[in-house]
């Protein structure tokens, strides 16, 4: 009311309640009502009044339909998703007119965050398909239970035809004409879990619990592509076969060596792991990713190593230097040079070889960079401390002169 007073226009106080609840209490919304209603100054209300320039309750009504916020719009995706899922409530004895209105509410519905409500209905509808078994269960009617499972069987595969028609509108077809037939499939599964008569969903709608399983499994998939990057030139497996057969017997190894009764043999680890390419990470973190089922979930993981061992292990890790395939990259070492085997011995195929000449010479020549260099920095460390006392002399005798 002082805005409408601040911008000239005279709004009663009953008015402006109205426009509040038709707006949902969206005080953008009642913004937005107010700027479209003095935006139209030229119409004219039933009773003569102007309509653009006064906001009267009876104008409000007259006018509702073009500014109030759309009721579905004020619905949460939570409550959108049980709407759907406990299909036709509160529709005994009606007639045909309201069980469409129910009908469309419900695809409308769909509508308010149609890229996660399959996934929502997913993750809900058995809830309800479990209430009407157990209901009917209690009542001892074994006809009725059958009937419960059939409806739930006709929810399943409705679901299933979602998911083939959402996978056509999101794949490489792109048919996004297929988004009305995906809310109908969606109702319809509702219609099943909920019975003719409609269902009830216990408590709040969940989450869509697919989210959280797919970011978890694409991590530890971008994990097991590491850990065969790392393998590949010692271990020729795919990824499936390195997760059930090497994986497993692997861990088991580093497990006996590194939780060893008379203390952790840290020297046969890190040549185990030199000999498959694995560097730190790999045994410490991501081992302990691919465990199979409850029973290894119990048993000690590699983080869970005492502070002591973690330390000897790192200092003598460090220490030593590693030309694994996985850790020449990082370490920047040169490629070594090419040497041909003769024909007799390998067919006349190429191996990538260490010439001990070349080494020896390289050795050498670094020795004398290093000589030169400690020679170069002795002879500017000299002269700069040289060039400082002379400096700091200057200083003194100017002093003194003055």
């Amino acid at each position: 009311m002082q805005i409408g007073n601040i911008e000239g226009m005279k709004v009663e106080e009953n008015a402006a309640e109205a426009m509040a609840e038709s707006c949902g209490n969206d005080i953008r919304q009642v913004l937005n009502s107010l700027q479209m209603w003095s935006c139209n100054k030229n119409k004219t209300s039933s009773n003569g009044g102007s309509s653009g320039t006064n906001i009267t309750y009876r104008d409000l009504k007259e006018r509702q339909s073009e500014i109030n916020k759309d009721e579905v719009l004020r619905v949460s995706m939570f409550d959108a998703c049980k709407s759907i899922v406990e299909g036709a409530r509160g529709l005994s004895g009606s007639d045909a007119k309201a069980a469409n209105a129910s009908f469309y509410k419900r695809t409308d519905a769909y509508f308010v965050d149609y890229m996660l409500m399959g996934l929502m209905v997913h993750q809900n509808y058995l809830k309800v398909c479990g209430g009407q078994y157990n209901a009917v269960k209690v009542k001892g009617d074994d006809d009725g239970e059958i009937e419960a499972l059939n409806d739930m069987s006709k929810a399943t595969d409705a679901m299933s035809d979602f998911g083939m028609a959402e996978d056509n509108l999101r794949g490489g077809d792109q048919n996004w004409a297929l988004l009305p037939l995906c809310s109908i499939l969606a109702v319809k599964v509702g219609h099943h879990a909920g019975e003719p008569t409609g269902g009830m969903l216990p408590g709040y709608a969940e989450f869509a619990g697919w989210l959280g399983k797919n970011s978890t499994r694409n991590k530890k998939i971008r994990l097991l592509q590491e850990l065969r990057r790392h393998m590949n030139y010692k271990v020729s497996a795919d990824a499936p076969e390195l997760r059930m057969n090497y994986l497993p017997i692997m861990r088991k190894q580093f497990k006996e060596l590194l939780f060893c009764k008379d203390g952790a043999m840290v020297t046969e680890a890190i040549e185990l792991m030199d000999e498959y390419g694995l560097d730190r990470d790999d045994v410490f973190e991501n081992f302990d990713e691919f465990l199979f089922n409850a029973k290894d979930l119990k048993v000690k993981k590699f983080g869970d190593l005492d502070s002591k061992t973690k330390s000897a292990f790192t200092r003598a890790y460090n220490s030593m230097a590693h030309s694994s395939q996985a850790l020449v990259a990082k370490q920047g070492a040169e490629k070594t040079g090419r040497k041909k085997a003769s024909g007799s011995d390998m067919g006349g195929a190429e191996l990538d070889v260490v010439d001990d000449d070349k080494v020896e010479e390289s050795e050498d020549d670094e020795e004398d960079d290093i000589e030169a260099l400690q020679k170069k920095f002795l002879k500017k460390g000299r002269k700069s401390s040289s060039g400082g006392k002379a400096k700091a002399n200057g200083k003194k005798k100017g002093g003194k002169k003055k």
